[in-house]
């Protein structure tokens, strides 16, 4: 018996950064209209899964008058949209998953994704733009109808729940389908998602005088995307995703509480420079700030500064001497009130110790915290490889912050990157890209070390800079970590507006490549100490 298919189309138009974007019109249509349309062009099913929420009843009558399937479910709980959705198919159907503020996926793109998930032994397959030389965005995933009933039945958590499919991918492994993209040039720094104004202006022009915007194959409206990029010289704006794409820049909130970093020479910013560097941040396309209880005045500050609109998500630290699952709920408690937030985008326990201390009741109060639907992400800031092993284990862990730069080669031992391959649902962010500043000190004096040590070090990073034609030794160690693939997001703080938008511009320079990571690895000395990688074992003055 052959499975049937059926796409569903998941939308609202409560979103936060572009209120209403699935209305917006593109090709002379709204978007979700043009998405539907396009995803039902060679006879396969669609339903647009809307929530019931009042918010709601514009669009659900939008999609019923263009002759579209409608279905209303929970405005939160999108899995259960899903279910109702697919209700009347059977376990071994295929259900394809998009998204309706992407208006470049078609029916081949479902019927690819769908032959690679019957094909896969664990029913499930998808694929994520910003690889495989296609654009962010170009992204869907297919997974047997069967799979989808099992999450309903086991998913407990908000974040499963909004995203469907984080328990599916956690049982039955994730597969990449195959899209090929354009051999003649790399186009995986290009958004072909609708998620900010410029987003929409952008695939907008793109499209703009296409015979039949529904007939294009996807493959047809990614190269407009591209021709329109190379006609306006467009610059491609950091961000920071959560899959397998480069990773993105995060911008790091302790200075912002603090006079961090062996190499700060102004301070905190004050409010009106705080502000600029926020607002650089939200006009590049970074999406996430990093801070944490433990920051001095970081999240008080971050929570003044920042309005209701922003785009910014916020990933935040309970308080270092946490010790109790009271103190927990105070600490998520006292993040929102100081935030200004009604839910945080992430919670993190500050220390690896937190996570089995007080046999085990600091983390479930966090995830308590998330099931409750305060907390979307939840995880834990660590220092060691030993313990990112140990998390690696728990299925309950979302995100992971480790330290990370061109000196530290810990992480990149084959057992580890195998046990971060086995789990792609978990976001890994890397800070200290600098080493709090380290690297870009060029006096040996002033390193924590043997002096022969940082003298070759040194020298080292100076020579690569000018052998791989890096702009400077910072340069060098960003495009070093962001090389990672592993990586989703490498955390980078900024004192001034003036840093926040070198950082950003640096972001958008090409990472090195494999034959450049090789130099690397040669180059740099292979026997720098764990007490020169670890800050919190230097010297104090």
């Amino acid at each position: 018996m052959v499975a049937k298919r059926r796409i569903v189309l998941q939308a609202r138009t409560s979103s936060t950064r572009l209120p209403g974007k699935v209305l917006l019109p593109v090709c002379g249509m709204p978007v979700v209209v043009l998405a539907a349309k396009r995803a039902a062009r060679d006879g396969l099913e669609v339903v647009v899964a809307t929530s019931d929420d009042p918010s709601d009843d514009k669009l659900a009558q939008v999609i019923t008058q263009h002759g579209l399937k409608c279905l209303r479910g929970p405005l939160d709980d999108v899995l259960s949209r899903f279910i109702l959705s697919t209700a009347d198919l059977v376990d071994d159907d295929i259900c394809v998953r998009f998204t309706s503020d992407n208006v470049f996926p078609d029916s081949d793109f479902a019927n690819r994704m769908a032959d690679a998930a019957e094909k896969s032994a664990g029913g499930y397959a998808g694929f994520s733009g910003g690889m495989a030389g296609l654009p962010y965005g170009l992204a869907g995933e297919a997974f047997r109808v069967g799979l989808l009933r099992e999450a309903q039945a086991n998913a407990t958590t908000a974040h499963e729940r909004e995203h469907v499919s984080p328990w599916i991918v956690q049982k039955a492994g994730r597969v990449v389908a195959d899209m090929p993209g354009d051999p003649e040039r790399d186009m995986s720094e290009l958004r072909c998602t609708i998620d900010t104004l410029e987003d929409y202006r952008s695939v907008s022009a793109a499209l703009a005088g296409l015979a039949d915007p529904i007939a294009a194959p996807w493959i047809v409206l990614c190269r407009r995307l591209a021709d329109r990029a190379e006609q306006v010289g467009l610059q491609v704006p950091a961000r920071i995703v959560a899959g397998d794409l480069q990773a993105s820049l995060v911008l790091g909130g302790v200075q912002f509480g603090l006079p961090y970093g062996i190499a700060n020479s102004t301070g905190r910013p004050g409010d009106d420079e705080l502000r600029r560097i926020l607002a650089l941040a939200e006009n590049s396309g970074v999406t996430h700030v990093d801070t944490a209880a433990g920051y001095g005045e970081s999240e008080e500050r971050i929570g003044a500064a920042l309005t209701n609109r922003s785009p910014l998500k916020i990933v935040t630290k309970l308080p270092p001497d946490v010790s109790s699952a009271r103190g927990a709920q105070d600490g998520v408690a006292r993040s929102l009130a100081r935030l200004r937030r009604r839910r945080l985008d992430a919670v993190l326990l500050h220390r690896f110790e937190h996570f089995n201390a007080a046999d085990g009741a600091i983390w479930r109060a966090v995830s308590e915290a998330q099931a409750a639907g305060r907390i979307d992400r939840i995880g834990v800031s660590i220092y060691h490889p030993d313990q990112l092993r140990a998390l690696l284990q728990e299925p309950s862990v979302n995100l992971i912050q480790l330290p990370f730069n061109i000196l530290d080669r810990r992480w990149l031992t084959r057992d580890l990157q195998t046990a971060i391959a086995a789990r792609p649902d978990v976001i890994l962010h890397g800070r200290s890209a600098l080493l709090q500043g380290l690297l870009t000190i060029a006096d040996p004096a002033r390193w924590p070390c043997d002096a022969k040590l940082a003298q070759r070090c040194i020298r080292a990073l100076a020579d690569l800079s000018k052998k791989l034609r890096r702009q400077s030794v910072i340069d060098l160690c960003f495009a070093y970590a962001r090389a990672q693939t592993w990586l989703a997001g490498i955390v980078v703080g900024a004192e001034t507006a003036a840093q926040m938008a070198e950082n950003i511009e640096l972001f958008r320079t090409p990472a090195l490549t494999l034959a450049e990571l090789a130099q690397v690895a040669e180059r740099i000395p292979a026997d720098v100490p764990e007490i020169l990688l670890d800050p919190s074992r230097w010297p104090r003055a």
